[in-house]
């Protein structure tokens, strides 16, 4: 046994003595364990007391020192970094303190200012159920301690219970929540029962519990850590049981909130796998065919359709997304001389693969916002085909690049603005009329606003417009299409 197994095997016996076995805590009872800085604790102790202070007075979490563990830990500070990265420690401390949330912190320092680092650690010692990281340009105690307050008001918002039933007598039931954490007789309740519970595939973050209804009823007697009620009301033949998950009805909370930048833009902390959009759109849209420096022939008219949207969040910075839509209209003429017929029916089809990259300048998942992107587009312009006016379907397709931002301008909402472009997409046609493209190009403007609606639902509103071109070789011939759009529609988060 090398000298780091000795180590880890004395402390975890330590931490062990006169133990009960291990059980499933909850996690609103949290533990702080010490915090690393790399400067002898310089600018970690007082991290810590402050982030004690405001987890003993949180309205979230039962927090409860403890000096026994906390004196043995420091007995092994040369080597603390090392023994709290250890699933076994961390699940005997857990065991001995019976809190279901590990905060663990970690302060690394750098020339120009200080790197934060938070997990949230369940009771086994290995299941995360939150992570943060930023670099702040400041080694300010008060910064990097609201930083990471922050964070801790953001993993509140994703515990799925507000308490658990701890005792049970027939339709009755006690839980271990009361006055402390803002409930009152008469309090609506809702109980479900944990099923199993989902990790990321690649962040291995717990995202998503799957849970099934058991009854709801009202809260009758409530102590100040405790409250007493019955099920009125069951949703199958389940019958209650110690460890049942208990919310309490939204509008029955008087819980007092703390005021925090961005934590209330979205109930969800990061952690979700992604977003699902569906949109529906109402704009204008044109065909103009070039035959001449005299002879210009355009048709527009109104155009709409509907967009589907999928992203994927691959990782916390990385992102995938697969947008496809089509829309559909009549054209008639507007300038020129069009020969064949005064109208024309269209069918455009959007096809848009991107990977992308988010960077967060204050850290927040949920604060503002500016991701780069690659990908591949192809566009569709489906025109009935005259031959004479220098109609026909044609596609542009090729590398697309784009930048996006969006900020919040109030917990509820947010703005964006888009901006993509294939640098000299390929141009091809159903009928030849043209022929080969010498020049071509393609953009696309969009900026709107996001209301968060509900914890996994946000409404979107923008305008948008586009423009796709070609210019052919060896001639004063060109076609363009534009399409302008207002769109809304809904996104959610799965």
């Amino acid at each position: 046994m090398n000298r780091f197994s000795l180590k880890s095997f004395f402390l975890i016996l330590a931490l062990t003595f006169s133990f009960s076995a291990h059980s499933k805590f909850s996690l609103r009872r949290c533990l702080l364990l010490p915090i690393t800085d790399d400067v002898q604790g310089a600018v970690s102790f007082k991290v810590f007391q402050k982030l004690e202070y405001y987890l003993k007075n949180s309205k979230w979490c039962y927090y409860k020192s403890n000096s026994e563990i906390l004196n043995i830990l420091g007995a092994y500070q040369k080597n603390l970094k090392t023994h709290l990265a250890n699933a076994e420690v961390l699940k005997v401390i857990s065991d001995r303190t019976k809190a279901g949330s590990l905060i663990k912190v970690d302060l690394i320092p750098h020339v120009k200012g200080i790197e934060v680092e938070i997990w949230v650690i369940a009771d086994n010692g290995r299941d995360l159920y939150f992570k943060e990281k930023t670099l702040l340009e400041t080694n300010d105690i008060e910064i990097i301690t609201r930083t990471i307050m922050n964070w801790l008001e953001i993993y509140s918002r994703t515990i799925p219970y507000d308490g658990r039933v701890i005792g049970v007598l027939g339709n009755q039931f006690t839980i271990d929540i009361g006055k402390e954490f803002g409930v009152y007789p008469e309090n609506k309740i809702t109980i479900y029962r944990p099923k199993y519970k989902k990790k990321h595939p690649l962040l291995k973050e717990i995202v998503e519990w799957e849970k099934t209804s058991i009854g709801d009823g009202k809260l009758f007697h409530v102590t100040s850590s405790q409250s007493h009620g019955k099920v009125s009301n069951f949703h199958s033949k389940e019958k209650l049981r110690i460890g049942d998950w208990v919310l309490i009805g939204k509008d029955n909370k008087k819980k007092e909130e703390i005021s925090i930048p961005f934590k209330d833009i979205n109930k969800d902390a990061f952690g979700k796998l992604g977003t699902l959009g569906l949109f529906l759109n109402l704009g204008t849209g044109s065909a103009t065919s070039t035959q001449s420096n005299t002879d210009v022939r355009k048709i527009n008219g109104l155009v709409g359709g509907i967009d589907l949207e999928g992203e994927l969040w691959i990782t916390r910075e990385f992102w995938s997304s697969l947008e496809l839509g089509q829309h559909f209209g009549t054209f008639s003429a507007d300038e020129g001389n069009i020969q064949t017929r005064s109208d024309n029916s269209v069918s455009n089809g959007i096809f848009k693969w991107k990977f992308g990259y988010k960077y967060l300048p204050i850290g927040f998942f949920y604060g503002p916002q500016v991701d780069g992107y690659f990908g591949y587009a192809r566009m569709n312009y489906g025109l009935d085909t005259q031959t004479n006016d220098g109609f026909v379907e044609t596609t542009f397709a090729g590398f697309l690049l784009g930048v996006r931002g969006n900020m919040p301008i109030h917990r509820l909402f947010r703005i964006f603005l888009n901006l993509e472009f294939m640098p000299s997409p390929g141009y091809t046609e159903k009928v030849q009329v043209y022929g080969k493209a010498d020049d071509t190009s393609y953009y696309q403007i969009r900026f709107g606003t996001e209301y968060v609606y509900a914890e996994n639902m946000a409404i979107e509103g923008s305008y948008s417009t586009s423009s796709s071109s070609a210019e052919f070789e060896g001639t004063n011939k060109e076609v363009k299409y534009k399409e302008s759009f207002f769109r809304v529609g809904a996104k959610f988060t799965f």
